[in-house]
């Protein structure tokens, strides 16, 4: 239901970080830190509060310049085809992205103006998500878990092979994680690519790699 177009599925990608080093002030957040991921693949990301969690995932998304290292898509720096990285990748955090004097349903159809092979199946997806009631609620009415559930609804329209994700099931409900957790797997076992920050045990049942940042 929630698949990957076909074409996303047949190619086989990989995200390669050499070498990448980011500092915050003074303080060095990682060194030389360098990891691979390709399909059906899942990095996870520990740490403390403070510890570079988000701070990687920016920089893997190619929204921060680290200090020094590069993030590779298929071989190919991803500074030289940020279209082409960006048409690919999806970027869930608590910073939604989303404008707020849009609703919802607005939000997604200007993103799907922007992004290739965004799929059509709002109202299928607004009922997993139980967005159906407050699809044409203004976006900066809702609430914390409200705003949350309608990024997964952009993640999972996107179709993006790749998948950076910084907490995803805060401030959510039992359901939702539940729903956030399964379609994560979902996600991997139809051949994507996921990177996820948390601090909690982990939900995924595919090939996990684990890197803890302190």
């Amino acid at each position: 239901m929630y698949s990957l177009d076909e074409a996303s599925i047949m190619k086989k990608n990989q995200l390669e970080i050499k070498n990448l080093t980011l500092f915050r002030g003074n303080r060095c957040l990682f060194k030389d830190l360098s990891f691979a991921i390709n399909n059906g693949e899942v990095v996870i990301v520990k740490g403390d509060n403070g510890s570079g969690k988000t701070s990687l995932l920016r920089a893997v998304a190619g929204l921060i310049e680290p200090d020094h290292g590069c993030v590779y898509w298929n071989k190919k720096d991803i500074t030289n085809i940020r279209q082409l990285y960006h048409q690919n990748m999806v970027w869930l955090s608590h910073k939604h992205g989303f404008k707020g004097q849009l609703n919802i349903e607005e939000n997604l159809y200007y993103e799907s103006g922007l992004r290739e092979g965004f799929s059509n199946s709002f109202d299928e997806t607004f009922e997993k998500l139980s967005l159906t009631s407050i699809k044409h609620q203004p976006f900066n009415t809702l609430s914390a878990g409200q705003k949350m559930r309608a990024s997964i609804a952009r993640l999972i329209l996107s179709k993006a092979s790749l998948c950076l994700l910084d907490e995803p099931t805060s401030n959510l409900d039992t359901k939702g994680r539940d729903f956030v957790n399964f379609w994560i797997n979902y996600h991997i076992n139809n051949g994507g690519m996921c990177i996820l920050a948390t601090h909690q045990s982990s939900p995924i049942k595919s090939s996990i790699k684990e890197i803890v940042l302190s």
